[in-house]
């Protein structure tokens, strides 16, 4: 098998190492023993992180070649379709966990959460490779394992109707296909070993940032250390 064949594995492995479904939070979470206020936390910081993206998005586009921006564009149409758009789905689950909508969208997220949107963007402006790695990769390919560790607890714990947990179970499906294309992507392109590196590289300092997203809210919301 040549290197190329590898990188989709090097790219998860390097994932891996700081995946955010074994997270102290994510586990505590899918036992059914995390506090209401740390879930609605979880969905606020979430909304902050996500409603931030856009930019990001497009800085990948501008500097990638048209069959990759053509794929980065796909993902965004289908995040922000406007007969199903992804937020407010985020923020039902924040408003059945004790969050006031209106409040969140006038505030901002913690400084954790802050930091996470600012390397995303740096990612994004280095290079379409980084910006795609952080992303889709290093943040995006996580749902899968993530949500799907949390689904049995949300339904059988919680006892949350279907409609409260729709991001779960919705990126649960969703985020295969997405991921998929951004693996497909990578692969396709890192044809060197310098741009291999850099993919690994990106997508492996992404989910260290993503889990330090996830200490922000551990701390602030279920342990009381107040970050902002």
């Amino acid at each position: 098998m040549t290197a190329v064949g590898t990188l989709r594995q090097e790219l998860e492995a390097a994932v891996l190492e700081r995946h955010c479904a074994h997270h102290p939070m994510t586990q505590k979470w899918a036992k059914g023993e995390l506090g209401r206020e740390a879930m609605m936390g979880w969905a606020v910081e979430h909304y902050h992180w996500v409603s931030n993206m856009p930019p990001v998005t497009f800085y990948k586009m501008a500097k990638a070649p048209a069959d990759v921006r053509r794929v980065i564009l796909e993902n965004f149409l289908e995040e922000n379709d406007p007969d199903k758009p992804h937020l407010p789905i985020v923020l039902r689950f924040a408003e059945a966990n004790g969050a006031n909508i209106d409040e969140v969208k006038r505030g901002r997220g913690l400084p954790t959460t802050e930091s996470w949107v600012a390397f995303l963007m740096r990612a994004a402006q280095e290079s379409w490779i980084a910006g795609m790695a952080a992303t889709n990769i290093g943040t995006e390919s996580q749902s899968p394992l993530l949500y799907s560790t949390l689904l049995p607890a949300l339904r059988e714990k919680y006892q949350f109707p279907e409609e409260i947990i729709e991001h779960f179970w919705l990126h649960t499906e969703a985020d295969v296909e997405h991921g998929g294309r951004a693996f497909e992507v990578l692969e396709r392109h890192c044809t060197t070993e310098a741009t291999r590196q850099e993919a690994i590289h990106w997508a492996r300092e992404s989910a260290k940032m993503r889990w330090f997203h996830f200490d922000g809210i551990y701390l602030h919301y279920e342990m009381g250390y107040k970050l902002r």
